[in-house]
């Protein structure tokens, strides 16, 4: 009896691993398809936090109804059963659009991080058939884009008032910016792009001595591991002054471990005047491997190689026959994830970047006889406007009242030997993300070096930073997020940078008044000077290694509004920027002519409006707008028109604005819409300090008339206007483009 009694009990127990009830698993997922990690699966009292690829798993019940959660979103109840392979799709929650990387360094959304932003997602950057990534961001509230001619000039972006050094710019994690902040988006093309994110106010605390105002970061396309068969396209379009484009794309995927997303691209243009033409090639990558449920290998490279010329300011009549420019642009980047446990993500990262730009012009052009008429302005702070570019040759025997003349004759001098700008990134990158039941915590390493040929001489210099970020949520209407960043350069030591915001929801629920968000937020942003101000050397001028970083203070409110069941969404935000130890050129006693040093302050606030409202299930209409005050507080140079105390800061326009409306029936989409820039500080070499207002409208379409064929066409421009976003660089006419896209 006790033999069988025994024989039994071992039966049972090496019998009860084949009777063992399988575990309850699944995958979560947002609004646009994408896994979604941290996200909390109650089930039965027992609980489990998905994965930085969305998965799940819990041991134990045989079934339960889950509540499944995750800051941002509805809490989603489900029923869950073992053996099943479970998906999760969450709803985004409250007046939240859309989910972002960029503002905490993890998923979230806008308004539980507490922070101005925005996404462009696939679909737009499609529907606007916009080659420029600049292009796209004309229409942002607090963004001023200002390119100096047309296509490949140099084009930068201002953000809530800030130099156009303190806008970082991120591809798949990796800086795009030269040290020390300038990027030049002229060459930034969108057609591999997955989305664009854009966070406005100081990122510091999380990207460290070049994110000062704002961060922008770009994501490129990944592939469908599920996708044995890859998928294809290729469009190619043509259009007004001789420009074509062709695309051309390949993605797809194998045996669910291995995704890829490879792009090809040209643009070229001859341009409208002598000496104007533009063009580029560009090609990126996107490989990942999934080693495991929890291990995945991610690279991505993405280069150009541009070529211009350069013809110079077209609009007083000056031609710089055979100036040109060549750029050759190349990252890299390489990423594991590793997720360690349901509660606990790490990243190592390593990114490469390295940019060449050959400047030459070996020629001599002139001279050119230029006259001008101009008005003079005394108070409340004294301006110069230009009112008409005259004919030298035949000027007017009288002038209207309160304008005088300015001639001028002016010769273009070569420029030997070629102007080269060599420099390269390299940084290595650790993150933790640890999830917890109020939110997350993220903290890193990013070690960098900066690397330039700076008068003839391999410069280098190194930079640590350390960060930390907590996101908690109290309850469900109150989202606490902060964190600070202390980052060390060999040069100019190390800087503190903090940042934190609060976001409450106050209402939500049904009728007109859906649900209101509000937020408010301060923080401390660093631009760190370049590698030319710090280390060159030559018989004109001298780099300051004692430079200090430029430092921006800010402080943000702001409400996000729904009406009418999320028929609209409009937001106003007020902030306020204080710009110190801003870097200047100076005069130095001879033998040497000058340098750097921080000596100039100004300040920058105001206010954006933007909303959208869907007015039918195919008509949605979109604006923004942006009040900007800016001022020079303490100048190098007080008594200047242009950089003078109390002056406004150069091409930040008081006024900016947008309008667009979209409509996307069944087989076939449309918009018009137009970009609104008002008057603004400026210069040129007459002296003129003001430079005009301006508008742009455009318009495009696109006709889906078979599921591998779509003719599309744009029309920027439409009105003809004849306007200059840097005084006296023209901007281009009316221009047309239209073309078709082949997918298989």
């Amino acid at each position: 009896m006790h033999v069988l009694s025994f024989a039994g009990i071992v039966i049972m127990m090496f019998s009860a691993p084949l009777f063992s009830q399988a575990p309850i698993q699944g995958t979560v997922f947002d609004p646009a398809g994408r896994r979604v990690q941290g996200a909390v699966i109650e089930c039965q009292g027992r609980r489990a936090i998905s994965g930085f690829d969305g998965t799940f798993r819990i041991e134990g019940p045989d079934e339960c109804k889950a509540a499944v959660t995750r800051s941002g979103f509805e809490e989603q109840q489900i029923d869950l059963k073992a053996g099943a392979e479970s998906r999760v799709d969450l709803q985004l929650a409250g007046v939240v659009e859309r989910v972002i990387v960029t503002a905490t360094r993890s998923q979230t959304t806008a308004e539980a991080a507490g922070v101005a932003a925005n996404v462009i997602t696939a679909g737009e950057i499609k529907t606007q058939q916009s080659p420029m990534v600049a292009d796209l961001l004309r229409e942002m509230p607090g963004i001023h884009v200002v390119r100096s001619g047309r296509y490949g000039a140099l084009s930068a972006v201002f953000t809530r008032g800030a130099q156009r050094t303190g806008t970082l710019v991120l591809i798949d994690g990796v800086p795009m910016n030269d040290p020390g902040g300038e990027l030049n988006f002229g060459h930034l093309t969108s057609s591999s792009l997955e989305r664009i994110e854009v966070v406005r106010g100081p990122e510091s605390a999380l990207f460290g001595a070049e994110a000062s105002a704002g961060v922008i970061q770009l994501f490129t396309r990944r592939g469908d591991p599920e996708r044995t068969v890859p998928r294809g396209a290729f469009s190619y379009e043509r259009g007004t002054f001789q420009t074509d484009r062709w695309v051309a794309g390949l993605n797809g995927g194998s045996g669910e471990r291995l995704d890829y997303s490879l792009n090809a691209e040209q643009f070229h243009s001859a341009g409208e005047f002598t000496n104007d033409y533009y063009r580029n090639t560009a090609g990126s990558a996107n490989v990942g491997y999934r080693f495991s449920p929890a291990t995945e290998f991610r690279g991505t490279y993405r280069g150009f190689d541009a070529a211009l010329g350069v013809p110079g300011q077209v609009r007083y009549g000056l031609v710089d026959h055979d100036a040109h420019e060549t750029v050759r642009d190349s990252l890299v980047s390489a990423r594991v994830h590793d997720a360690r446990g349901s509660r606990f993500i790490q990243q190592f990262g390593f990114g490469y970047h390295r940019q060449k730009d050959v400047f030459t012009d070996f020629g001599m052009d002139g001279p050119y006889e230029l006259a001008l008429l101009v008005r003079d302005v005394r108070t409340p702070v004294p301006r110069v406007y230009r009112e008409a570019v005259l004919d030298a040759g035949n000027l007017p025997s009288t002038l209207p009242s309160g304008t005088r003349l300015i001639t001028q004759s002016v010769t273009l001098y070569p420029f030997d030997p070629p102007f080269v700008t060599l420099n390269s990134r390299k940084e290595f990158q650790y993150q933790g993300n640890l999830a917890h039941a109020g939110g997350s915590f993220v903290f890193g390493y990013d070690y960098e070096r900066q690397q330039g040929d700076i008068s003839e001489r391999d410069v280098a210099r190194n930079n640590h930073g350390v960060f930390l970020h907590e996101q908690y949520t109290v309850g469900r209407r109150v989202f606490l997020s902060g964190g600070i960043r202390i980052e060390h350069s060999d040069v100019f030591g190390a800087k503190v940078a903090p940042r934190g915001a609060v976001s409450v929801q106050v209402a939500g629920g049904h009728g007109p008044l859906t649900s209101t968000f509000l937020r408010a937020s301060a923080g401390r942003g660093i631009t760190e000077p370049s590698l030319v101000q710090n280390f060159s050397q030559t018989a004109f001028y001298v780099g300051n290694p004692d430079l200090r970083p430029e430092r921006t203070d800010s402080y943000e409110a702001g409400v996000v509004q729904e009406w009418f069941g999320r028929r609209l969404r409009t937001e106003v935000a007020a902030f306020h920027n204080s710009f110190d130890d801003l870097i200047v050129f100076v005069s130095l006693p001879p033998p040497v002519f000058g340098s750097w040093d921080n000596v100039e302050r100004s300040w920058a606030r105001g206010m954006e409006f933007s909303g959208r409202a869907r007015l039918t299930g195919d008509l949605q209409l979109s604006g923004a707008y942006t009040r900007l005050y800016t001022r020079i507080t303490h100048s190098n140079t007080p008594s200047s028109l242009f950089t003078g105390i109390g002056q406004e800061l150069a091409r930040r326009p008081r006024n900016s604005g947008s309008l667009s409306i979209s409509f996307a029936p069944r087989r076939w989409s449309g918009f018009v819409g137009c970009v609104l820039v008002g008057e603004r500080q400026d210069t040129d070499f007459f002296g003129v300090s003001r430079n005009s207002a301006y508008q742009n409208v455009y318009a495009g379409g696109s006709w889906n008339l078979h599921s591998h064929l779509t003719p599309f066409f744009r029309v920027d421009n439409l009105l003809n206007s004849r306007y200059e976003e840097a005084l006296g660089y023209s901007s281009l006419s009316r221009t047309f483009r239209g073309g078709v896209q082949l997918g298989w």
